[in-house]
């Protein structure tokens, strides 16, 4: 069992025997050994606690020299943190702050950290941004609506936004509309007004303006057209063109042609070969301007028709005994082609018009030769005898009565005609007693009207045609006995 070893009453530190030897010291060991005195002790003791003041001097200063106060600016907040660490990361950590991949940090998470420094932090958002109907979403650290545009490289006043300009961003995130402002010029007529608004074309920014279109205006660029900053719209009031086509009603419509011939073209009016317009294809375009077209075309045809047959002729010749007739030359009416042509305008067709003629069969007058040779004298003739002489048994002063007029529809005598009517029939019709050529002679010795009621053919029938053979000879007969054969060419026919 071993001891405890003694205790200094004065230090209460375990006592040592000062007097007694180390070990391998004494005089066999060739060492010399000096006991120790309480002094020595005490210097000791001095030196241990200048050293341990020194260390502990040294650490605090050593941690009173590493520790570090900055501010950190949390998304506008600003707080105070002390800190050991040697880099903003270290300070952000100390501070709890923990930083999201689109935070940003100023300075960098590596920058060494000094004392007093200010460390600022702004935190990402996500801003749905739709410009002029497109959408995007950008994460940015801009506080406000116009920060996060400016951010973005564009210039709030140039558009129309759903949010006010200094409207903050959420940390939670925003969404903006933005409609790009386009200020153009739009002249009416000649007088100019700026116009601004968001509409994408010409159209909807006019509607946008209140301005409205009317059916004789036109707009250049056209309504449908893209609007661009700084543009010139131009409105134009047409003029008005009255057009007449033919029998059509007139209409009156705004144009955008310039010249007559565009206004047809434009209204699908086609002209044909001989139409008219007024005024000419050429003329310029005015308001109130009145094109007429007139539509023209012709009929043409060709027809038949009868040439007269001239007046008869008389033709004397003294070879022939005075009263004798002959027919020397039987007449015949013509016959010609004539082409006419009627003029039709805008349907409505107008006079004939003869525009040709070709006489197929030439007329011909009948001549008549009329004998003029005197007659041979007669022989004197002898008077009766006495006794010959007949007997009146009536009295002198008693005449005669006269015979009774025979009546208007006495029926025609038949037989015992003075000349071959049948034989100038043939000659002269065909024999055939009831023909009209329309030629102005009838029936079968060709009477003409004047002719057959002037004999008393009217007694009978109002044209040859519609009489009898027998009443036409009868008729024939009269005719014969005062002018002999000469009215009938082909008297020569009789033999």
């Amino acid at each position: 069992m071993t001891a405890a070893p003694d205790t200094d009453a004065d230090s209460g530190l375990p006592s040592t025997d000062e007097d007694a030897p180390p070990a391998g010291t004494g005089p066999s060991s060739g060492r010399h050994w000096a006991p120790s005195t309480p002094r020595s002790w005490g210097r000791i003791a001095a030196v241990a606690g200048a050293v341990l003041v020194l260390v502990l001097g040294v650490a605090v200063g050593i941690a009173l020299a590493m520790h570090k106060t900055v501010t950190v600016v949390d998304d506008g907040a600003a707080t105070q943190v002390g800190t050991m660490s040697g880099t903003v990361q270290g300070a952000l950590d100390d501070a709890q702050l923990a930083v999201g991949e689109h935070d940003t940090v100023a300075p960098g998470l590596d920058a060494a950290l000094e004392d007093g420094m200010q460390i600022v932090i702004q935190r990402g958002r996500l801003l749905t941004l739709t410009v002029d109907g497109q959408t995007r979403q950008v994460w940015t650290t801009a506080g406000t609506v116009e920060q996060a545009l400016q951010q973005l490289g564009q210039d709030p006043a140039q558009y129309r936004l759903s949010a006010d300009r200094s409207r903050p961003i959420p940390l939670a995130g925003l969404s903006v509309s933005a409609d790009t402002l386009h200020t153009v010029t739009v002249t009416v007529d000649g007088s100019s007004q700026q116009v601004t608004g968001t509409s994408r074309t010409v159209g909807e920014l006019l509607a946008e303006a209140g301005i409205t279109l009317r059916a004789d205006q036109r707009v250049s660029p056209a309504a449908s057209e893209p609007i661009t900053a700084g543009a010139a719209i131009t409105i134009t009031t047409l003029p008005t063109v009255t057009l007449a086509v033919g029998a059509d009603p007139a209409t009156s419509t705004p144009t955008d042609q310039t010249t007559v011939g565009g206004v047809l073209s434009a209204a699908g009016v086609t002209l044909g070969p001989d139409d008219t317009v007024t005024p000419a294809v050429e003329t310029g375009v005015s308001n109130g301007l009145q094109v007429t077209v007139t539509r023209i075309s012709y009929v043409d045809e060709t027809v038949t028709e009868t040439i007269e047959q001239p007046a008869d002729q008389t033709v004397s010749d003294d070879s022939l005994a005075a009263g004798t007739t002959t027919v020397s030359q039987p007449g015949r009416a013509g016959v010609a082609e004539v082409s006419y042509r009627t003029t039709v305008t805008n349907g409505v067709a107008g006079a004939r018009e003869e525009t040709a003629r070709t006489v197929v069969t030439a007329p011909r007058a009948r001549i008549v030769t009329v004998g003029t040779k005197p007659a041979a004298p007669a022989p004197a003739a002898q008077a009766a005898p006495a006794s010959q002489a007949p007997a009146s048994s009536a009295p002198a002063s008693q005449s005669a009565a006269p015979a009774p007029a025979p009546a208007a529809t006495a029926p025609a005598p038949t037989g015992g005609w003075s000349v071959n009517w049948d034989a100038i029939a043939r000659c002269e019709s065909g024999n055939n007693w009831s023909i009209n050529t329309g030629n102005g002679y009838y029936g079968g010795l060709q009477f003409d009207s004047g002719t057959w009621l002037s004999n008393g053919g009217g007694a009978y029938a109002p044209r040859a045609d519609l009489a009898t053979k027998d009443q036409q000879i009868a008729i024939a007969e009269k005719v014969y006995a005062a002018r002999g054969l000469s009215p009938w060419a082909c008297g020569y026919a009789a033999g």
